[in-house]
């Protein structure tokens, strides 16, 4: 019994520490923070397709990010951070993560 509580304490401390990041980031052209709560994650790079124009596009939802709303991803994952409209219930993005390389690439130096 102890080795279940010990292990589900680290789990909990683990997936806390994990989002601890996203907590004081903002979008860098609307300014609202990107997270409020549990809307941010990693995504798979299979879900991740790049533009031509330097911005990206996320797969199942077709979101079109622009390459100005791109942030640096701090562990080289993709990562996306979404929200619902209360009143229509859809979903829409509010920030983007990319892996530095992939960063450097789009943004002037």
């Amino acid at each position: 019994m102890r080795s279940l509580v010990f292990t589900m304490c680290i789990a909990t401390a683990t997936a806390a520490s994990a989002h601890d990041w996203y907590e004081d980031r903002i979008d860098p052209m609307t300014k609202f923070k990107c997270c409020g709560g549990s809307d941010c994650r990693a995504i798979p790079r299979s879900s991740v397709r790049s533009r031509i124009d330097g911005g990206y596009t996320y797969l199942p939802h077709n979101f079109n990010i622009p390459r100005d709303r791109v942030q640096e991803s701090p562990d080289g994952q993709y990562h996306i951070c979404e929200s619902t409209y209360v009143v229509t219930n859809q979903l829409y993005w509010r920030c983007f993560f990319a892996p530095r390389a992939n960063v450097s690439l789009i943004l002037p130096h």
